[in-house]
Parts: C-alpha cells; sequence; structure tokens
C-alpha cells in the first residue's frame, strides 16, 4: 500500500513527540514492505528513515498529489485545506485515519487564561478547531486512533452527539510505541553527558532527566521546588533538562534553592538519532502532569521512549502511566508531598534503581512499532465508509459551524470577564 504520514512539523536533527512517532512508524512500515511518505514543513535526509520519501506542506501541489496517490492517510492535525483535500481523497477511495492520540484542546483549554488576549483569542480558536477537525472525523473518516481508554471514551463522547453509538467502531485503541529495547552503555552515556555539558556530572551523580518540552500543562513547579529540597539533602542529585529557552530556565531556577542551583542543568535539545545514546546515562525520567484533566486525557511520548532503554520513570499519577508502572515495578508513582523522599530514596538504592530497570525492558515488547503498525493496518481493513455517507456527513458538520462560533464567542467573552474580575 501507499500510506502518507501527515503531521505538520520538522523532521530534522531535533525533533519531538509526534514527529519521533511519525519517523518510527514510517521505518516500520516500510520494513513491512509498504510505500511511505511523512508530509510535514520540513526534514533532513538524514533524519528520514530510508525509503521514506518526503512532501513539503508548502507546496501545495504536490501535497495533495500526495493524498491523491495514497491509499491511506494518517492525519494528526491539518487545517481547512488538509482536510478538504483529504475527504476528496477518501471520496476517491482512500482510508483516512484522525490520529487523535493527543486532544490538543484539553492542553490548551487548561493554559488558556494565563495568557495576555491576543494569545488568548489565538488559542481559543486553535482550541475549538481541533474539537471542530474530531467530530469531522468521527463523521467523515474511517478511523480514529488514540493512545488510551480515556482518550476512547472522550472520542465516542464526542461522536455520539451525531450518531449515536452506531459509529463506536471507529474509534481504535493503538498505543504509539518504542523502539526495539536495546541495553546501553550507562558510562559512555554518562561521558556523552559530560561532553555536551562541558562536565556537569559525576560517576556517582543521581541523574534525573526531563526528557521532552516543558509545556505549561506540566506541574513544573512542584517539581523543582521537591528536586531542589532532595538536592540539598543529597548533593548527587542533579535534574537535567533538554531544549529550555533561556527566559523559561530563569523561571524554573526561581523555585531552587540557591544553594543546589548548580545541581539543575540545562542542556541544547539533542539529535533524534542520538538520543538515546545519551539518554543511556541518566538514571531515572521524570514526568510530572499538573493538577488538571491534561493528566487525565494524557499519553506521553517520552514514556514509551523510556521503554527503549529501560530507562525508570518517576511520575504522578495519571489514568494510563500511572497502573501500568506499578503493576511491573518499571518506575514509581508517587505524591507530590513524597516525592523529595523518593528521589532521595532512590539516589542512595542503585539496586532498587536496576530492578525497575530490569522491568522497563520486560515491558517494552509489548509496544514495539511492529505491534502498532499490524494494529494500524488490522483497523483499516474493515469496509470503506461510502461516499453518500461521507458528503451527507461533510453537510451535516457545515451546519455544526455557526454553532460552534457561537461558542467560541461566548468562551473569549467569558474568560476576559474572569480576567478583569481578577
Amino acid at each position: 500500500m501507499r500510506i502518507l504520514l501527515f503531521y505538520k512539523g520538522h523532521y530534522e536533527a531535533a525533533v519531538r513527540g509526534p514527529e519521533v512517532r511519525y519517523l518510527s512508524l514510517a521505518r516500520e512500515l516500510v520494513a513491512m514492505g509498504h510505500a511511505v511518505e511523512l508530509c510535514g514543513r520540513s526534514a533532513s535526509r538524514s533524519t528520514l528513515p530510508l525509503g521514506v520519501g518526503f512532501v513539503s506542506v508548502a507546496n501545495l501541489f504536490r501535497m495533495a498529489l500526495a493524498f491523491f496517490r495514497s491509499n491511506v492517510i494518517v492525519l494528526h492535525g491539518g487545517g481547512g485545506i488538509v482536510l478538504l483535500v483529504a475527504f476528496f481523497s477518501a471520496l476517491r477511495g482512500a482510508r483516512i485515519v484522525l490520529d487523535s492520540y493527543a486532544p490538543q484542546w484539553v492542553e490548551l483549554d487548561f493554559v488558556l487564561q494565563k495568557k495576555p488576549f491576543g494569545e488568548r483569542v489565538k488559542s481559543l480558536a486553535r482550541a475549538y478547531f481541533n474539537v471542530a477537525r474530531n467530530a469531522l472525523g468521527g463523521i467523515v473518516f474511517d478511523k480514529v486512533i488514540v493512545a488510551n481508554q480515556r482518550q476512547l471514551d472522550l472520542s465516542r463522547g464526542l461522536m455520539s452527539l451525531f450518531s449515536l453509538t452506531r459509529d463506536f467502531g471507529k474509534v481504535v485503541v493503538i498505543p504509539f510505541g518504542c523502539d526495539d529495547f536495546e541495553a546501553r552503555d550507562k558510562k559512555k552515556g554518562r561521558s556523552l553527558l559530560n561532553a555536551l555539558s562541558y562536565s556537569a556530572f559525576s560517576e556517582s551523580d543521581f541523574l534525573i532527566g526531563w526528557l521532552g518540552g516543558t509545556y505549561g500543562w506540566f506541574d513544573l513547579e512542584s517539581i523543582m521546588r521537591k528536586v531542589s529540597e532532595a538536592a540539598l539533602r543529597n548533593s548527587h542529585v542533579k535534574m537535567v533538562f533538554f531544549g529550555v529557552h533561556e527566559q523559561q530556565r530563569e523561571d524554573l531556577l526561581h523555585f531552587v534553592d540557591p544553594l543546589v542551583r548548580k545541581n539543575i542543568v540545562f542542556l541544547p535539545w539533542v539529535e533524534f538519532s542520538s538520543r538515546f545514546d545519551l539518554w543511556s546515562g541518566l538514571d531515572v525520567s521524570m514526568v510530572w502532569g499538573g493538577r488538571s484533566y491534561e493528566n487525565d486525557y494524557a499519553s506521553r511520548t517520552r514514556n514509551f521512549d523510556c521503554l527503549t532503554i529501560g530507562l525508570p520513570i518517576v511520575q504522578n499519577r495519571d489514568d494510563e502511566w500511572g497502573g501500568r508502572l506499578e503493576r511491573v515495578g518499571a518506575g514509581v508513582v508517587v505524591e507530590e508531598d513524597s516525592l523529595a523522599d523518593i528521589l532521595v530514596r532512590l539516589s542512595e538504592s542503585p539496586s532498587e534503581v536496576e530492578g525497575m530497570r530490569q522491568s522497563m525492558s520486560r515491558l517494552a515488547p509489548s509496544f514495539y512499532w511492529s505491534r502498532f503498525a499490524d494494529s494500524l493496518l488490522a483497523a483499516i481493513s474493515s469496509p470503506p465508509i461510502p461516499g453518500f455517507q461521507r458528503i451527507l456527513g461533510l453537510f451535516g458538520f457545515l451546519l455544526l459551524l455557526p454553532a460552534i462560533l457561537v461558542f467560541f464567542v461566548f468562551r473569549l467573552l467569558e474568560g476576559q470577564k474572569r480576567v478583569d474580575d481578577e
């Protein structure tokens, strides 16, 4: 089959969650004998897997051709033109899969009120557009893939407004994957981290990695306060961030005791191809969601990367990874009040950390990319939606747009009133 993976990202040396997922999935699908193209803003040939093509969204003609020559199109995001081209591709027989792995409107709604008015308008518009896109996907596309049970329920709830329960089978849980587990040399990883940080670490340091973006829906203030407390009790406790810009570094250090600010190390984004070698020098990965609905529905890409190298996870409770880690002993799920105690304990218990590493390595095969690819291909093996049903669905969706606009204006005015009252 010809498969197009669409996400308007940058597939270059330093990549983020969605790009990581699509690069890995593309590599697996090519290995299975399929023709695969990625569609995004930019790409580096050294980053693209062998045999994977790339189409720039800046070239609308080439992008449209890529859509029309594909048998399967997987969309993560996409604006009005992209959705329209996908719709017409579906009418000519392509299977369209909406990747709803991260319900972005939940993330955006959490940080909305913290933004100035101009940014709030843009974020609210993006949030409502995301809801509208997921509604459209549930009505006229063939499948909607999600990462966990909570995301499944969210998508089905949105879909039930239009088709009751008839199309619930469209929504399929397929957790995104990890590369095959490979034991890596921790000393080599520590050496690479030292080369990047100008020798900030010793062999006896306990390194806590933050493997990904420092977005507004993470509870970074709590983390910094507790890591600071742990570092005051054990000077070998250090935390490593990647790709944090200068202003945010200062904001994070504000919550750290001046005596241990040197224990917080900021490094640049690491190259996609070398990230696992560097991260193998860490002891644990920290994942700490905010006190919000976002933490209920999230499925963090960084956790799947930890499976690839057997890196234990320390996190607060969520609906997906919390129970998973506890069941297999691959990490620690902890309340905020106990976080500093846990970090100190782990820093003094290498055998406990090693045991969690082993548990992570045993968990990894359940999430290999080959399993994801198999599940995706199985999901699209069912008969496509009839063309008349797609057209009817699009017509019904267009009738919803005025109502969405009304609620957008209401939320915008309501949010501004709340800010004025404060």
